[in-house]
């Protein structure tokens, strides 16, 4: 009987121990594939960023790209990447236009240089006369390539793909090796970006075909393109790559196959249906706005990704040894008792452990901290509570990366960690958000003075991939009292208390006091008070003229939102529109101030006097919600009968920043609605500019903050004069804001900003007051300010 319980216990335990390793062992290869995919993608991206490079050189030059610009402008792309076969530029020529375009590439030492085509046999031959062309003009081949002069349009495929691209204005993308006229054997994939005339409008798919300028072309080569990126990857080795056409059949042979580095023989390239019945992972690689291709990762066969079952076997064979007799099986089952207990306290360990820094998880923490109330409850001593996060810790993963981002965490966790007293617990809790509980302290002074040593270690430089990386942390402290109710109450206070260091201007600590209780309650109430504001007619609009600085026209009004409380009296916008935000009530108020201000408009248009637009800010959260925001605005267009033009929307550069496709989309409705869009506060976001190439974006309006001082600081003035200057050359118009002495806008006018709007003209004014402000057409400056800025000197 104890042979046949043995060896009965022996296979379950062996069975169960092969199911648990086949769920790790898959669970596992999903997530080093996932990180492969992104990798690859990333890597993509930055191949398809070099075509975007390519494009900027001609959209942003104000004459025609020499052939040499060209050569010399791509020379670092090509040296940097063998995987880059050529980029080429692909004008769009006339029929009148093309002995020009030939003679012109002869004369630049393209000998014998003529459009041509691809013959039936193979060879190129002389193209036949046509409306229009699209011809290899520039390219990084060698002088003598036969790729010169070969018109793209000749091959149906590749001018489908151009056709895409043009009225789409978007990457298109095609595998069509011939048209490379190349030697070698290897897939390839083309690429290529239309580029319309300079200072045309391509709005529309009318203007994207009339004013097409032609194409930025590139080439590359599928396998080198592939191998580099998993080459620069550190991720785990062991895996088979798959590179297949999207939605090819199931018994189709791949584009490529990259083995894994582990392989001593080269890999068989295999169809979907033969790579065997493991696991398999796949998902399609992003070009632009299309699958380029479909990756599929399987676990190299005998590999570390491998089900090994060497568990299993040993849980096995272990438990038919033990059979052979009754001792041996009681001992050896108790021991095996103690090491799933092990196990299992392992796995406790691992649920209350964050993974990336081995700091206690936010559900370990709870326990502790709980376990701390109960423990002061009954006499212990008190403890405090300090609740962290890193300053501006986006900016080093929007610059350095997310890898980046992750070893900054692993190296605060250490030093914080390194900071503390044994008995004192660290946890992180997701992102960059940290949390200390230091137990037995004496008074506040101690929670101070550990909130000062955090910050100091924090704030100590990090090199990281040899950058150096600087980082503050802003800390909130609680300390315990029996007026507390509970540990959740004790966060809050916490939490509370960061916000304000916040608040404070960051890198700092603060203590949660009960003016923070009575400061929370106060926004409870005013956002309670705050939804029915709108029905109770407590809201209005005022208007802030925007004027031409050198003649003092009003040109337009910012729309500036009011509420007149009937007890707290006039609330300013400050004071209600964060938390607003923050309540999701900021929704209802938006639509009612677009609403409200397309109503006004046209009463004043009734009355002969409306100004040429009018601006209403557009907040974040209404933003996110494109499809909602574009039917309101058309809405309230066709309601009061308003010409789009008429109205503009202000966003924050930290809408445009985060880039997503939705805000792209959006954009691009709101485009063709008509209505204009305004960047506000612009040069005071942390981001790049590359939305300024992404988004129809009509005004720039710089920040208040860089106004103040442009004639007392000259770095104010250099980025103010450099803003201007960024806005006329992509053709947009620039506004300054906050415009309060004469002294500001004489800087504004020298440096070439023609309007402006502040209080040196009008502060923001009532329905009435804009209205005669409007009669009058004009806020004129004095004319010691105009004799001044018409000066030579100026």
């Amino acid at each position: 009987m104890a042979a046949l319980i043995g060896i009965a216990l022996s296979v379950t335990a062996g069975f169960m121990v092969s199911l648990w390793e086949d769920r790790h062992a898959v669970l596992e290869f999903n997530a080093i594939a996932e990180n492969q995919y992104m990798a690859l993608q990333n890597g993509l991206n930055e191949y398809l960023n070099k075509l975007l490079t390519v494009r900027a050189l001609f959209e942003s030059s104000d004459d025609e790209v020499s052939r040499k610009e060209f050569e010399a402008f791509t020379r670092p792309h090509m040296q940097s990447s063998s995987a880059i076969q050529t980029l080429s530029w692909v004008p769009r020529v006339r029929r009148d236009e093309r002995p020009a375009y030939e003679l012109a590439a002869a004369r630049d030492g393209i000998e014998e240089y003529q459009f041509k085509i691809k013959s039936a046999d193979g060879g190129l031959v002389p193209s036949e006369e046509h409306d229009e062309y699209y011809p290899i003009f520039y390219s990084t081949a060698p002088k003598t390539s036969r790729l010169y002069g070969l018109d793209l349009r000749s091959e149906s495929s590749e001018l489908a793909e151009l056709i895409r691209a043009r009225d789409g204005d978007r990457l298109a993308f095609s595998t069509v090796p011939a048209l490379l006229v190349a030697e070698g054997s290897q897939h390839k994939f083309v690429f290529n970006l239309p580029v319309y005339r300079q200072g045309m409008p391509h709005d529309t798919l009318e203007d994207r075909s009339r004013n097409l300028a032609g194409f930025v072309h590139g080439s590359f080569i599928t396998a080198e393109m592939i191998d580099s990126v998993i080459t620069a990857a550190t991720v785990p080795q062991g895996l088979d790559l798959f590179f297949f056409e999207p939605d090819s059949a199931p018994n189709e042979p791949p584009l490529y196959a990259h083995g894994s580095r582990l392989r001593t023989v080269p890999i068989e390239p295999k169809p979907l249906t033969a790579l065997g019945g493991g696991p398999r992972w796949s998902r399609d690689i992003i070009a632009g706005d299309a699958p380029w291709m479909t990756l599929a990762a399987v676990p190299m066969p005998g590999g570390p990704l491998t089900t090994r079952y060497d568990r299993s076997w040993i849980v096995l064979i272990f438990g038919l040894i033990i059979a052979g007799g009754l001792v041996i099986y009681l001992n050896s089952l108790a021991r095996h008792t103690q090491n799933l207990w092990r196990a299992n306290r392992r796995i406790s360990e691992l649920a209350q452990t964050d993974a990336l820094t081995a700091l206690a998880n936010r559900r370990a923490f709870a326990d502790r901290l709980e376990a701390a109330f109960a423990a002061s409850r009954r006499g212990s001593g008190p403890f405090a509570l300090l609740y962290f996060d890193l300053d501006h810790f986006k900016d080093v993963n929007d610059t350095l990366g997310h890898p980046a981002g992750d070893a900054l965490l692993r190296q605060v966790a250490d030093r914080v960690k390194d900071s503390m007293r044994k008995e004192d617990l660290v946890a992180r809790f997701g992102g960059d958000e940290f949390a200390v509980l230091q137990t037995d302290i004496a008074d506040l002074t101690a929670a101070g003075t550990l909130a000062t040593a955090i910050g100091k270690v924090v704030a100590a430089p990090y090199t990281i991939d040899g950058n150096e990386v600087r980082v503050t942390a802003s800390i909130g402290i609680s300390c315990y009292s029996t007026e507390i109710a509970g540990p959740e109450a004790m966060m809050m206070q916490a939490d509370l208390a960061l916000y304000r260091a916040k608040e404070d201007g960051h890198n700092c600590f603060r203590f949660h006091s009960e003016d923070l209780d009575r400061e929370v309650e106060d926004r409870v109430k005013i956002a309670a008070e705050l939804c029915g504001a709108i029905e109770r007619g407590e809201l209005e609009l005022h208007y802030q003229p925007q004027v031409e600085l050198l003649s003092g026209k009003i040109v337009g009004l910012e729309a500036l939102m009011r509420w007149n409380h009937p007890k707290r009296g006039l609330v300013p916008p400050s004071a209600f529109i964060p938390i607003a935000e923050r309540t999701g009530s900021i929704l209802p108020l938006g639509r009612w101030a677009f609403d409200e201000a397309c109503r006004q408009l046209k009463l004043w248009q009734q009355q002969g006097n409306a100004p040429e637009r009018v601006a209403v800010n557009c907040s974040a959260l209404q933003f996110k919600r494109s499809s909602d925001l574009e039917r309101e605005i058309a809405e309230s267009l066709g309601r009061h009968g308003i010409a789009p033009g008429m109205m503009e929307i202000e966003l924050t550069e930290s809408v445009l920043m985060e880039g997503a496709q939705q805000q792209s989309d959006c954009f691009e409705r709101l485009r063709h609605l008509g209505v204009g869009i305004a960047i506000d506060d612009f040069g005071i976001g942390y981001s790049s500019l590359n939305y300024l190439t992404n988004y129809p974006v009509n005004r720039l309006k710089i920040a208040q903050e860089l106004v103040l001082k442009v004639d007392s600081d000259f770095r104010n003035a250099t980025v103010v004069r450099a803003a201007v200057r960024l806005a006329h050359e992509l053709g947009i118009e620039c506004i300054a804001e906050g415009v309060e002495t004469e002294a500001q806008a004489r800087f504004l006018v020298a440096a070439g900003c023609e309007h402006g709007q502040g209080y040196y003209f009008s502060r923001p004014v009532d329905a009435k007051r804009a209205a005669e402000l409007l009669r009058q057409g004009r806020i004129r400056p004095t004319r010691d300010f105009l004799r001044v800025v018409e000066t030579p000197a100026a």
